[in-house]
């Protein structure tokens, strides 16, 4: 299976890898990976892989097994999971014994799957999502010693560094057909959550009503988009329409990138980026 997105600093795969991090973001419809020489803070490859939406696991499996990047040895290796079923609550009306029946009253049981929590402790808050429980084997069998954690946790995390303190923020993050939304009102976190979209009209849609429920200026707050969209596209230029300070987001500062990283926007990969600030 080929990657759509494929960049490589160096030549080959190196021999040698133990002394390198790996961050992998899977979601339903895609995988993305990076791999960090930890000790030159410098990102060595990435790539990215769009999975089928009735073949998902099949083709996981495939990149999981045949990949160069993902059969060698790590120092550490960090999984994202990107998937809707995911819930904040705050610290003060964490429950654990209510994690499951809460998720089944907010996404339904007929999909029932692994539960995870983390502890998102910038903001005081518990997040409690479910995997699939056949892709989480798969990432446990072949990677024993991962870590795992969940893309909204892993962004928060970061945010809480370059939050703004007084106004209104929203925060767009697109992926093939889905996006995932954050608001933020005077620092404080108000929604985050995940959107399927098809037409640029639907991207609208879901700012603007996020927008009204929320009481925000769309001409007022600052809007930062990462992800795979283009500047010159029709979601952007549907944005501007509505959306007066547009941003794109830029890689993290903390890390070196090779000139072959620059043959990309440097907003459409941050999100795994910012997975390596994360832990």
């Amino acid at each position: 299976m080929s990657a759509v997105y494929q960049i490589q600093v160096p030549a080959t795969v190196p021999e040698d890898t133990t002394g390198c991090h790996l961050y992998i973001d899977i979601g339903a419809d895609h995988l993305t990976f990076v791999v960090l020489n930890t000790a030159e803070r410098e990102f060595l490859a990435l790539q990215q892989f769009n999975l089928e939406k009735y073949n998902a696991l099949t083709h996981c499996r495939e990149v999981v097994s045949h990949n160069e990047w993902l059969n060698k040895s790590y120092d550490r290796t960090i999984i994202a999971y990107n998937f809707s079923d995911s819930i904040l609550v705050p610290e003060k009306f964490y429950m654990p014994a209510i994690n499951e029946p809460s998720l089944s009253l907010v996404y339904g049981d007929m999909n029932k799957g692994k539960q995870f929590v983390d502890h998102v402790a910038e903001w005081e808050l518990y997040h409690i999502y479910r995997v699939p429980e056949v892709l989480h084997n798969i990432f446990t069998a072949h990677f024993p010693s991962a870590e795992f954690v969940h893309s909204y946790s892993c962004f928060l995390k970061t945010k809480k560094q370059s939050i703004h303190e007084t106004g209104d923020e929203l925060n767009a993050v697109f992926y093939n057909n889905k996006l995932i939304i954050s608001l933020f009102k005077d620092g404080n976190l108000q929604l985050m959550r995940s959107f399927e979209y098809e037409t640029s009209e639907d991207v609208a849609y879901h700012l603007l009503n996020i927008c009204r429920r929320f009481d925000v200026d769309c001409e007022k707050v600052i809007l930062v988009i990462s992800g795979l969209i283009d500047d010159h596209s029709a979601v952007y230029a549907e944005l501007q329409k509505y959306f007066l300070l547009l941003q794109l987001d830029q890689r993290p500062v903390d890390f070196k990138y090779s000139e072959v990283f620059d043959e990309y926007p440097p907003h459409f990969f941050t999100s795994i980026f910012n997975a390596a600030l994360c832990g």
